[in-house]
């Protein structure tokens, strides 16, 4: 077969790394951000959704190259290639990003297990703590590589995209509704607030980190069979790629599905909470439809902590040369998300604003992926095109900007 013909049973070889990033995509901080915007504003925000998925799958294909193109991730760069004092910055920023979004995962998976076993939210934090570990456990049973915990994955990915699918058809929402959501409005200076919100839980700064990482298995065991030759690096890409691009349009459709069902259940009832959508759920579409809700946010709040949890290795081991243990790194980030439950703060709150605390790191870790991605001794052939610079440039500015807007509404109204 020529080196440049297409195989699905070669690609079959590939899939599993986009399926880990996708996860970050849908995890519960999405939930609340898009029940919030579908209950509030209907299907307006829909095209917030769609725009930051395609943005997502452009910047998950330039991190996933940087990997492949490099043998290194982000964080290693940073450490290796620039000044001490901007390394720090930038490690603080990834940690409190790492902190935020695992705060989402384990308050999410908590509200999922409170919600269909009908406990205390404590005792829901507590499950998906000890669940957390048990994933990891996964992972660390198979330490050949990552297809164990990939499969594990995407099979938590399926129970998700399957109980959406179940929603949707359940809630038959208008098609003009849906396709008005797809024609960019902001109705007002609050659902600006929750579009950057669904800005910061769509393009999340930990999977930038991870992927360029989780590249690295494949890329190793292909150069061991094939040598380290362009030809090889450049299949790898090509079928990356493809990888990334089915994954997150995957999570796009969940996230799209979540607004559409809040829009199509929950507009005008005045609910926001994600509890407040189950128990609405329950009552307009049948018991069904909030098991099912409540079975995918256990699944989302999961496989998105053993992901944030993996990251969160890659960015101390990367920034500041430090190998701890997942172990480790699960134990200690776990006690805020637990102490924030403990505290009586309200879930769905701490949910949405975590997720625009991430838009804010956004940049932290976008400037890095286009400063080395553009630098042809670095990347070699896999450099930048300048197409690709300025639309990731132009990218980065947008981002920037709507958070100085947010920052600013927020301080002076």
């Amino acid at each position: 077969m020529s080196n440049n013909a297409f195989s699905i049973r070669e690609l079959a070889r590939y899939i599993g790394p986009g399926f880990l990033i996708s996860v970050a995509y849908m995890d519960p901080g999405n939930w609340a951000t898009n029940i919030s915007g579908g209950a509030k504003y209907g299907t307006a925000l829909l095209w917030v959704i769609v725009l930051a998925s395609i943005v997502a799958m452009g910047i998950q294909i330039v991190a996933a190259k940087l990997g492949i193109a490099t043998g290194k991730g982000i964080a290693a760069l940073c450490r290796e290639r620039l000044p001490r004092p901007v390394v720090y910055v930038l490690w603080a920023a990834a940690e409190l990003a790492m902190i935020a979004t695992d705060m989402a995962e384990i308050i999410g998976a908590a509200i999922g297990f409170s919600l269909v076993f009908g406990l205390p939210l404590w005792a829901g934090a507590v499950l998906a703590g000890i669940s957390s570990f048990a994933l990891l456990g996964v992972r660390s049973a198979y330490r050949r590589g990552f297809r164990a915990i990939e499969f594990a994955i995407m099979a938590l990915v399926g129970v998700i995209a399957l109980a959406f699918v179940f929603e949707v058809a359940l809630a038959k929402p208008d098609p003009a509704n849906v396709a008005l959501g797809l024609a960019p409005s902001i109705p007002n200076a609050g659902a600006l607030y929750v579009a950057i919100g669904i800005l910061g839980a769509t393009v999340m700064p930990h999977s930038v980190y991870l992927h360029p990482y989780i590249v690295q298995d494949r890329r190793s065991r292909l150069v061991a069979e094939s040598g380290d030759t362009e030809a090889v690096h450049r299949r790898h890409f090509r079928y990356e790629s493809i990888d990334t691009i089915v994954a997150l349009f995957g999570a796009m459709f969940v996230n799209a599905a979540m607004l559409v069902v809040a829009a199509a259940a929950l507009t005008g009832t005045g609910i926001e909470t994600l509890e407040e959508a189950y128990v609405t759920l329950a009552g307009v579409f049948g018991a069904n439809a909030s098991l099912a809700f409540g079975i995918a946010l256990i699944a989302a709040g999961l496989s998105s902590s053993l992901v944030a949890t993996m990251a969160g290795q890659t960015v101390m081991d990367g920034f500041l040369d430090w190998n701890v243990s997942v172990w480790t790194r699960r134990s200690v980030t776990l006690v805020p998300s637990l102490a924030v439950v403990i505290a009586g703060f309200d879930p769905t709150s701490v949910l949405v604003a975590s997720q625009v605390a991430l838009s804010f790191e956004l940049p932290f870790v976008l400037i890095p992926l286009l400063y080395f991605t553009r630098e042809e001794g670095l990347m070699g052939s896999f450099v930048n095109r300048t197409s690709t610079t300025s639309v990731l440039s132009l990218v980065v500015a947008v981002i920037i900007a709507l958070n100085g807007w947010l920052l600013y509404t927020t301080l002076f109204g």
